[in-house]
């Protein structure tokens, strides 16, 4: 049987799954019900100023992203957590450690890093923390917390050098995706000093419009997530993993066993998961640790470390790839049934059909390979 066991940032996880920072869990119980269904660590919704609470709107903020019937992704309007402070510190943590889970909380960046530092130092005199997470990546806000700090590769080192200053655990930082260049931002966190990264939070993103009565369907700019933002994400994590040398937590897009292994081939260590325990509830949680530990026993994995950033080496530029010698479409005529997908999708002209099967002009063949991944049977591969 497969160990699923994984070290970040110097915290040992039972498994490398961890419920990130969002409406799953917004409050103690949210927390405990994910570690009970398995889950190897926590993370609340961000713990920030001292407030009532934190406004957000309560008349529709959630809007999922169809093509077609089919949901592709979510925008939220989330802010940070909506309990006090004084109730996550006397009640809520305690709630959520009772799961049993790694409890990796989040933390917002204060407006002034001295501010930070002393919510650093409230959070962890509870006892009840094994790591934290610094929030600098939330793409809603209008202020000067959030992405407004982690676009920043010199406010974000000035936040995670006080907070590592402060922190008696390991802190790991929160990145924004909404930057061109995550590797700088990151190799700033390690110059900090802080102990690992997680990439990343939601993406900006407007919701869209109603056509018919022309309203937006949310009224504000949120933060993208769900399985559509999975290849931005993916990019980000492996210029991060191979440039900077520091502990990875991916998010992005997570809706099956499938991208956890996809994360941690490209160097992760832990990957978190949001959208889908909103779309599916806290048991696909289980369902996910199953069919990972299924997957590595079939493939004779018996550690994660032996699959963990296999793929880097293997990423390349466009420019060293179009040196390479080109390939073909070529068609299986046995598995062919001559359904015309791939003559519609080919814009470079070059698949036509005869009376029984696809026949490829190579002449005019471009070796893009999209028809190999539309055809329904399999029949057409690049050689």
């Amino acid at each position: 049987m497969a160990d699923l066991r994984v070290n970040f940032a110097g915290v040992t996880f039972k498994n490398p799954l961890v419920l990130a920072s969002a409406t799953p869990g917004w409050d103690g119980e949210g927390m405990k019900r994910a570690a009970l269904a398995g889950i190897g660590g926590v993370v609340p919704k961000t713990i920030g100023p001292v407030q009532d609470w934190a406004a957000h709107p309560r008349n529709g903020r959630l809007q999922l992203i169809k093509n077609g019937s089919k949901a592709i992704g979510m925008v939220n309007l989330e802010l940070f957590t909506t309990k006090t402070r004084e109730d996550w510190i006397k009640e809520d943590l305690a709630i959520a450690k009772q799961g049993g889970a790694v409890m990796q909380v989040s933390v917002l960046a204060m407006p002034h890093p001295e501010e930070t530092a002393e919510l650093v130092d409230e959070i962890q005199s509870t006892g009840l923390v094994d790591l934290l997470e610094l929030n600098v990546s939330c793409p809603m806000p209008a202020s000067t917390v959030g992405m407004h700090i982690g676009k920043s590769a010199e406010l974000t080192y000035k936040q995670a050098k006080i907070a590592k200053s402060a922190a008696k655990i390991p802190l790991t930082v929160k990145l924004t995706p909404n930057v061109s260049d995550m590797v700088e931002i990151a190799q700033a966190v390690k110059d900090a000093g802080a102990d690992g990264v997680t990439i990343s939070n939601s993406i900006r993103s407007f919701a869209g419009v109603d056509i018919e009565t022309g309203m937006p369907l949310l009224r504000g700019y949120g933060g993208y997530t769900g399985p559509a933002i999975k290849p931005v994400i993916m990019r980000h994590l492996s210029e991060v993993a191979r440039a900077v040398d520091i502990p990875i937590s991916a998010i992005g897009g997570v809706m099956s066993f499938k991208e956890i292994v996809e994360y941690i081939m490209l160097g992760a260590s832990t990957v978190q998961t949001c959208t889908a325990v909103m779309w599916n509830g806290y048991s696909i949680i289980t369902k996910f640790l199953e069919d990972l530990e299924n997957w590595m026993d079939d493939k004779g994995y018996k550690s994660l470390d032996e699959i963990r950033g296999i793929a880097l080496p293997h990423i390349t530029t466009v420019e060293e790839l179009a040196k390479l010698p080109p390939k073909f479409a070529n068609v299986d005529v046995d598995k062919c049934n001559n359904c015309g997908k791939c003559e519609k999708v080919c814009m470079y002209r070059a698949i036509s059909s005869d009376d029984s099967a696809a026949c490829v002009d190579q002449t005019k063949c471009d070796g893009c390979g999209l028809c190999v991944q539309w055809c329904p049977k399999g029949a057409i591969e690049l050689r």
